[in-house]
C-alpha cells in the first residue's frame, strides 16, 4: 500500500487537490473534515471534533490497509505530533510507503478562500497564524512542499510527478 498525505491550512486546496488525484490515480481519499463534521453533528466541542478526526483517519488508513488498497490519501492538517506518531509507527510496522505533502498557500489567498466559505465560523488571520506555527512545528524531512498559489492543476500536476518517480 502507498499511503498520500496531504496536509496544509485550511483553503489552502488539500481537498480539492485529492478529489482531482483521487479521480486521476482511481483511489479512495480520507477527508478529515468529514469526521469533524460527523462529530459536531451531535457534539458542540470542536476540540474534541479533532481528537475524534484524528483517531477515524487512522482507523480508516488501517481499514483500507486491511482491504489491500494499493494506494489511498489523507487529507487533513496533520499537525497533531502524536497522530503523526502513529501514523509513522503504523507505516514502518508495516512496511507501507508514504509520501508526505505539505500544501502552501499565502496568507492573503487562504483569507480571500476563508470569506468566501458558508461556515459560521471563519478562520481570523490570527487563526492561521497560530495553525500555521502548528504546523512548522512538524518537522518533517522527507515532507515534499507544493506551492499552491497558482492553478490547482499545477499542483496536482506537480504531486503526480513526485509519486510516479
Amino acid at each position: 500500500m502507498k499511503l498520500v498525505i496531504l496536509r496544509g491550512l485550511p483553503g489552502c486546496g488539500k481537498s480539492t487537490i485529492a478529489e482531482k488525484l483521487s479521480k486521476k490515480l482511481n483511489c479512495r481519499v480520507i477527508h478529515g473534515d468529514v469526521f469533524k463534521l460527523e462529530f459536531l453533528k451531535k457534539n458542540n466541542d470542536f476540540k474534541k471534533a479533532r481528537e475524534y478526526s484524528q483517531t477515524r483517519i487512522l482507523e480508516e488508513i488501517k481499514k483500507y490497509f486491511r482491504q489491500k488498497e494499493k494506494l489511498i490519501i489523507a487529507e487533513e492538517l496533520f499537525y497533531s505530533k502524536e497522530l503523526i506518531k502513529k501514523i509513522k509507527n503504523f507505516y514502518e510496522e508495516n512496511r507501507i510507503d508514504i509520501i508526505w505533502f505539505y500544501i502552501k498557500r499565502d496568507l492573503e489567498k487562504l483569507l480571500e478562500v476563508e470569506n468566501k466559505r458558508n461556515r459560521k465560523v471563519k478562520n481570523t488571520i490570527e487563526d492561521f497564524r497560530k495553525l500555521q506555527k502548528n504546523l512548522k512545528e512538524i518537522n518533517n524531512k522527507r515532507e515534499v512542499i507544493v506551492d499552491n498559489n497558482g492553478s490547482i492543476e499545477d499542483s496536482v500536476s506537480f504531486i503526480l510527478n513526485r509519486l510516479t518517480k
